[in-house]
């Protein structure tokens, strides 16, 4: 073999290494091309059954399966269940993962005033629970005719009750006396709702018994009144856990409860003074506040009704110093 066919030989073997034998026969490989493109053309066949199977499962979800057998209802005893579904608008047979949840929602809480949520527990395969968080009262509005009924974030839960709940407390310091059933407190009374329920939180945390009536129509001067026998002033409703705390120990160690009828007085900081009276005078529902106006309270000679006040009640007054209680940190006046 000359050498000029050596160098075309060489050349070859070069050209297409490993696809030579050296005996004139080419072995050469499939074209990388054409395998990419049938890897593709698979990959496009895999998603296309892919896309089918999910279609036909979420079509198969919503319209043979689960389908509804069972509805039950729990947290509410205030309205019996058959009510409550059918108010629901939830029919047997319908598919549960076509319900509107919101729209169920919204529709039960605005007609039962009770009602502060609904959720909608879907149970596989076939059973809806409405499990209703219920409101709870909070307080009382003397309207005259009868007793209304607040919730703890204002809703309107009864009107014209004839007869006041055992332990429900009579709120005084709304403008609104007469509201519709199932609605909110205007919003002139939204400090107010506020208010109550610090007042009402401290008196939970602190488990003070000796209140019946709760009045918030000076926001400087809030009010506790026990029967006729007590008229225990907070001030403002800052720091009211402490001030309770205070009022109990002096309560206590005086001996209040036997015997005494007049005024407590927390309103200072750190100390509370007792004044008797002989009769404590509980305001009437005609003194609340018309359009959020707050009421000219009489203050005792010397003492001003507003809780930041320096000067203290009369000499002849009682008072318990409060630097002991270790549990508590006085704050500032009112």
């Amino acid at each position: 073999m000359g050498r000029k066919e050596k160098k075309r030989v060489k050349g070859r073997t070069a050209a297409y290494p490993g696809s030579y034998d050296g005996m004139g026969a080419d072995t050469a490989r499939p074209p990388r091309k054409k395998r990419r493109r049938r890897r593709g053309n698979n990959t496009l066949w895999y998603l296309l059954i892919l896309v089918f199977m999910v279609t036909t499962t979420i079509v198969l979800t919503t319209t043979v399966f689960f389908k509804i057998k069972t509805i039950t209802v729990t947290g509410c005893d205030r309205y019996d269940d058959r009510s409550l579904i059918l108010s629901s608008g939830i029919l047997l047979e319908e598919n549960m993962f076509r319900l509107k949840d919101a729209q169920i929602r919204e529709k039960m809480v605005k007609e039962y005033s009770y009602i502060a949520d609904v959720k909608i527990r879907r149970k596989l395969p076939d059973t809806i629970v409405l499990e209703i968080t219920q409101e709870v009262p909070f307080g009382a509005i003397d309207a005259g005719a009868g007793y209304t009924l607040i919730s703890e974030r204002g809703r309107v839960l009864e009107c014209n009750t004839p007869v006041l709940p055992e332990e429900m407390p009579i709120v005084m310091g709304f403008s609104e006396e007469s509201p519709e059933q199932g609605s909110y407190l205007e919003e002139s009374d939204s400090e107010n709702v506020k208010r109550m329920r610090l007042v009402m939180e401290a008196i939970r945390k602190m488990d003070f018994p000796y209140y019946n009536i709760i009045d918030l129509s000076d926001p400087y001067n809030l009010k506790l009144y026990y029967q006729d026998q007590l008229e225990i002033i907070l001030g403002t409703d800052s720091s009211l856990e402490y001030k309770l705390e205070l009022i109990l120990k002096v309560m206590e160690t005086q001996d209040l409860l036997n015997g005494f009828h007049g005024t407590i007085d927390a309103s200072y900081d750190g100390e509370v003074w007792t004044r008797p009276s002989g009769q404590v005078k509980v305001p009437s529902i005609n003194s609340q506040p018309q359009d959020g106006q707050a009421t000219d309270s009489n203050p005792p000679e010397g003492q001003n009704s507003n809780s930041g006040s320096e000067n203290p009640p009369d000499a002849g007054d009682s008072s318990a110093a409060s630097g002991d209680v270790s549990s508590s940190q006085g704050g500032d006046s009112g």
